[in-house]
């Protein structure tokens, strides 16, 4: 995994959660815990491979917990810690301003088929 090498807190924060997938993996379950289909199909982009690796790393860290249950079929829930928990206001946050950033190139593109 990579150092922070500054000592600056933001930086720790994007060598923690950095890359394309794993805000959007804690983003789908700060709602309620998910089993593996149900995370993989809110991003249908990401490659089983690599959604075990993300699932496997923020549970190393602390950010999610893997709950098996022993039933036939077997289930596996996937939620947030308490320190995964920790990150909600952060994650609304990400929603809100990704909201804003939509909403921003809509306008520039209905101004500019306007202009």
């Amino acid at each position: 995994m990579k150092q922070n090498h500054s000592g600056c807190p933001v930086e720790e924060v994007f060598v923690q959660l950095g890359g394309r997938w794993k805000m959007m993996i804690l983003s789908f379950l700060l709602e309620e815990p998910k089993r593996f289909n149900e995370i993989k199909k809110s991003i249908p982009n990401i490659s089983q491979r690599m959604l075990v690796l993300e699932l496997n790393f923020l549970e190393s860290k602390g950010f999610i917990k893997r709950t098996v249950y022993s039933e036939k079929p077997l289930k596996v829930e996937y939620s947030l810690t308490e320190e995964g928990q920790y990150l909600d206001r952060f994650i609304l946050m990400c929603r809100e301003y990704g909201t804003w950033i939509r909403e921003r190139e809509f306008m520039r593109n209905q101004f500019d088929q306007n202009q």
